[in-house]
């Protein structure tokens, strides 16, 4: 399955369907351009490549006051929890057929931000080590959720990630975000990924 086809179908529903969210509201679109960080993911995708990453290390470095515009060819739905984890609301426009807009920025009590409970990728936290069980989870979840528990991950914690295989396009994610991690396949075919913050070296 493309990558496109395979973020659809975590988003639980055809993009093309979605209705808009509110109008955005004018006190941003009248943001001068300096305060405006524009992300354009469309080519990425199309070409089978994760957006996430690049996504996740943009929100992370927005000032205040500032708005992070992201344009994706559908609507991206599973961003909304996760960034909205780190206290940015959404504002979605459809600017066409397989063109969306949504602006992030900093909380102001506008789009809901909350993601439905479900058993399925959740989170259990216990003398330092955090699971997360992203079984049954289609792609790009698992590696969202991953990503988002990681951002909260102290030092000396250990994060993970039960998944029914190496999750191969996370590793190197990992890699540059600062994590190491080692993979371990138990009798019941189940992989448990273990990932920490990577040691500093000694000088």
């Amino acid at each position: 399955m493309k990558m496109r086809e395979q973020m659809m179908a975590a988003l639980g529903a055809d993009a093309r369907a979605r209705a808009p969210a509110e109008p955005i509201p004018e006190h941003l679109r009248a943001l001068p351009p300096d305060r405006v960080v524009d992300l354009d993911v469309r080519e990425d995708i199309r070409r089978g490549h994760e957006p996430f990453a690049a996504i996740s290390q943009a929100a992370s470095a927005l000032p205040e006051g500032h708005v992070l515009r992201v344009r994706a060819p559908f609507e991206p739905a599973p961003l909304y929890a996760v960034l909205g984890r780190r206290g940015l609301v959404h504002h979605a426009e459809r600017l066409g057929e397989e063109d969306w807009r949504v602006w992030f920025v900093h909380g102001e009590g506008g789009a809901a931000t909350a993601a439905p409970p479900s058993a399925r990728g959740a989170v259990a936290v216990e003398d330092g080590l955090v699971t997360i069980d992203v079984r049954g989870l289609e792609p790009p979840e698992p590696m969202v959720r991953t990503i988002s528990a990681l951002d909260s991950l102290p030092r000396g914690a250990t994060l993970v990630q039960i998944n029914e295989r190496i999750p191969q396009f996370l590793l190197p994610k990992l890699q540059d975000l600062g994590f190491e991690y080692e993979a371990h396949r138990a009798d019941d075919g189940t992989v448990r990924l273990h990932i920490r913050h990577r040691q500093k070296e000694k000088p």
